[in-house]
């Protein structure tokens, strides 16, 4: 009997001993080093967290859910407290969110941090203890933006089903029977179409060909015209020479003019008429130029009057 009390309270010393260990190796090293305790505040469903949830720290376990409560206001929120190894590097960039393991629905408490060095945490109003800020990511975050998503997706399809209306269905049937009629047209005159480029083609050689001949015209006319606008300078300035000879003249033979006014007047009647004449003469030539100035290129004078100078 004695053995057989024996063995028994051996066995539950020993059931004893591995729970204990058990727990120290589920828990890690909560259980032998110290810990702080702080608060974080949710304002959405926190359902599937149960107190003694694990908390994580970058992936690593470094405390446990310890309470959760509720917080009246606008809104309501969700207070869970949380005990975390005093190692753990909370501070002022540090914040929690909520996230699902499997399928099954449990949720846990993940710390993430941000990068740069921050201040420690100090103790908020609406709790005893350090509050870590709650922001949504991942999965949360999207069913958190999920209410949103819906409401522009109901709104798109408010404005397709308004373009979608039986009024612009019927334009843009209207619109597509005019393109089917627009491209049997072109289908119905693609050999014409196809003809256009060499058209093209044909039009813009023949147009070449015209600058051609008009250019070698200009080169045939340029000399011509130098050659005229060259003598009608020369004759101007043969004039104006004569001219002044004339008025040198004039002057050193005054007295011969006064006897030639005086004894020789019997002749001017005949030296007007072959002035009168010879003016004819002139305008008739000029009246020619004007109407055909090309007789100055084609048809040069045979015979070149000399001035005397």
């Amino acid at each position: 009997m004695n053995n057989r009390n024996f063995s028994v309270g051996l066995f539950v010393a020993f059931a004893l001993a591995a729970f204990v260990g058990v727990t120290i190796w589920l828990t890690g090293r909560q259980a032998s080093e110290p810990t702080t305790n702080y608060s974080m505040f949710f304002e959405k469903d926190v359902g599937g967290l149960m107190l003694g949830g694990p908390v994580f720290y970058l992936g690593v376990e470094v405390g446990t859910v310890t309470a959760m409560n509720i917080v009246p206001g606008d809104p309501v929120r969700v207070r869970v407290d949380a005990r975390i190894l005093k190692t753990a590097p909370i501070n002022t960039g540090t914040y929690a969110s909520l996230a699902f393991q499997g399928i099954t629905g449990v949720a846990v408490i993940k710390l993430y941090a941000d990068p740069g060095s921050h201040d420690p945490i100090q103790p908020g109003k609406d709790s005893p203890y350090a509050a870590i800020e709650v922001r949504d990511t991942g999965f949360s975050a999207l069913l958190s933006k999920a209410p949103a998503i819906i409401e522009k997706l109901d709104l798109v399809l408010a404005q397709i089903n308004q373009v979608l209306g039986e009024e612009n269905r019927e334009l843009v049937s209207g619109m597509l029977v005019d393109i089917a009629s627009v491209t049997e047209a072109l289908a119905s005159q693609k050999e014409t179409v196809g003809e256009l480029p060499a058209l093209l083609k044909s039009s813009l050689e023949q147009i070449n060909s015209s600058l051609v001949q008009i250019r070698s015209m200009a080169d045939k006319l340029e000399p011509g015209l130098s050659s005229s606008v060259a003598n009608l300078e020369q004759m101007s300035e043969n004039l104006v020479k004569l001219t002044a000879r004339l008025d040198r003249w004039t002057a050193s033979n005054d007295e011969d003019v006064n006897a030639f006014m005086a004894d020789g007047l019997g002749q001017v009647p005949e030296l007007m008429l072959e002035a009168q004449i010879t003016l004819r003469e002139v305008q008739k030539l000029v009246k020619e130029i004007r109407e055909d100035p090309s007789i100055l290129i084609y048809q040069p004078s045979e015979a070149t009057i000399e001035v005397e100078r």
